[in-house]
């Protein structure tokens, strides 16, 4: 018998992927990694979760087969990126976004929904819980994202160079205090929904940028954020538009000085609305249930041109959501 010319062991691969992210999961809800921070013998690991010795043991493996453990001479520890992400012993700790993440991104209803439909629109803020992802994302950010774009800022900005920022649904404020912090002669603002500003305004306070810093607050969709900028970031917004996509970057041209730039963050989807794969599996929840996300790069580039804007380069976004893509724009004079 020959074999066959074509084999289903990709598919086997993808259910595989998915225990281990079950596994994943389940260790950061057990809290099994702020445990194993100091190497542990499964009976002790168990003894201090209060768990089932045997099962714990038996899921203690798992976790090194997956490669998020270790095992040596019987005890359990974790890996250096297991340790700085995973373990709520560190100030990189990120166990609480991932689980986040993966809530409002599962497809669980998938079937469903497919067969049904949602029943109607649904608005981002009545969708995602953004108070609470601008919370978790303030250490997520400087996993590489924060770095990435201070980076870019260096290619088109002078040290002592005097701007006025607006960091536009700017989440946790970390983009504009880290900005400021580079930047000594900045200022400027975060614009965040009312449901989310005092996020930015408690990370403004702590990091004593007050005087440099406000936050405003409304929706920048349909309400006035200002005039005058020499700098507007606008990370993962335009791709969320939807249908006022050109409306918005018109008046994101009005607020920004002739000369001035647009730094936009986004995730480059292809005009087939098939790939960046990560990108399309990640928002597919949510375009079920009927929200406006991703909106392929051309039109974006072409709103953003008709609206005044040049590309002046592109940055990559490292860290947690690598991803994502900065592009540079800068406003015809």
């Amino acid at each position: 018998m020959k074999f066959l010319e074509n084999s289903p062991a990709a598919f086997f691969r993808l259910l595989e992927q998915q225990k281990e992210t079950q596994l994943l999961l389940a260790g950061i809800r057990l809290d099994v990694f702020s445990l194993l921070d100091e190497p542990q013998t499964a009976s002790a690991a168990a003894a201090l979760l209060h768990t089932d010795a045997r099962n714990t043991e038996y899921f203690l493996k798992a976790l090194t087969a997956i490669g998020v453990i270790t095992l040596s001479a019987g005890y359990f520890s974790n890996t250096t990126e297991t340790r700085l992400y995973l373990s709520r012993n560190s100030r990189l700790y990120l166990g609480e976004y991932f689980l986040l993440w993966e809530e409002k991104t599962r497809l669980a209803c998938v079937e469903d929904l497919v067969r049904h439909g949602s029943g109607g629109h649904a608005a981002p803020h009545t969708f995602f819980d953004f108070h609470r992802l601008a919370e978790l994302s303030a250490v997520e950010i400087g996993t590489g994202r924060l770095q990435s774009f201070l980076d870019a800022c260096a290619s088109v900005l002078q040290p002592d160079a005097r701007v006025h920022l607006l960091d536009l649904g700017g989440g946790s404020g970390r983009m504009a205090i880290e900005f400021c912090r580079r930047y000594p002669n900045a200022d400027g603002a975060v614009y965040e929904h009312p449901q989310v500003a005092d996020v930015p305004r408690g990370q403004i306070l702590s990091a004593g940028m007050a005087d440099r810093i406000e936050v405003l607050s409304g929706d920048f969709m349909r309400e006035d954020f200002g005039t005058g900028y020499d700098l507007i970031i606008a990370s993962g917004i335009l791709d969320f538009a939807g249908d006022e996509l050109e409306q918005l970057t018109q008046r994101v041209a009005a607020a920004t000085h002739p000369g001035g730039y647009l730094y936009v963050v986004g995730h480059h989807i292809n005009d087939e609305e098939t790939a960046p794969k990560t990108s399309i599996l990640n928002w597919l929840s949510a375009r079920l249930h009927g929200m406006s996300a991703l909106i392929p790069r051309s039109r974006i580039c072409c709103a953003l041109a008709d609206a005044g804007f040049d590309p002046q380069g592109e940055a990559r976004q490292e860290g947690a959501i690598a991803h994502l893509q900065g592009t540079w724009y800068r406003r015809r004079a």
